[in-house]
C-alpha cells in the first residue's frame, strides 16, 4: 500500500503516518455493494482503494469513477458532515478504512496539530472542489 504518499499525511513522519496506518482496518467489499449512501450521516471513516474499482454517483449521476491508489471521503477525518454522494463497489475491492478517532490521535500527537489540522482541511477542501 502506498498510502504514506497521500496529501492528508505531509508535516508527518514516517514513523506517525506508519503508526495510523497500522490502525487502519482493510475490508473486502462485493461487487454492487453500496459502502456510502448520500445524505447519511458520517460514520467518522475515509477510505483508501487497494484493489477494485467504485463508482460516486451524486442524484444519480456518476460523478467519479476510482480505482487503486484512490482516497475518498477523508472530509470525514476532519469533521462530521453528512455524505454528500453514493459510493458503490463496482468490481470487488479491497479497502483500507481509515478512523476519525485515529486521526485525530495523530493530530494530537504531532507538535504543530492545529497548524496541520488547516492545513489538511484546506488540502481537502481543494480535492473535493476539483
Amino acid at each position: 500500500m502506498s498510502a504514506e504518499n497521500l496529501y492528508i499525511f505531509d508535516g508527518f513522519s514516517s514513523q506517525e503516518v506508519a503508526y495510523f496506518l497500522l490502525m487502519s482496518q482493510s475490508q473486502h467489499r462485493k461487487k454492487w455493494e453500496k459502502i456510502l449512501t448520500m445524505g447519511d450521516p458520517s460514520n467518522g471513516c475515509a477510505y483508501y482503494i487497494n484493489s477494485g474499482h467504485v463508482k460516486i454517483m451524486r442524484d444519480g449521476n456518476e460523478i467519479a469513477l476510482l480505482g487503486p491508489g484512490s482516497f475518498f471521503w477523508e472530509m470525514a477525518l476532519i469533521t462530521d458532515e453528512p455524505r454528500t454522494a453514493t459510493v458503490e463497489v463496482i468490481d470487488d475491492a479491497e479497502l483500507q478504512v481509515f478512523l476519525k478517532e485515529d486521526f485525530l490521535i495523530l493530530l494530537d500527537k504531532y507538535a504543530h496539530s492545529k497548524e496541520i489540522k488547516a492545513e489538511v482541511m484546506r488540502r481537502i477542501k481543494e480535492m473535493v472542489k476539483h
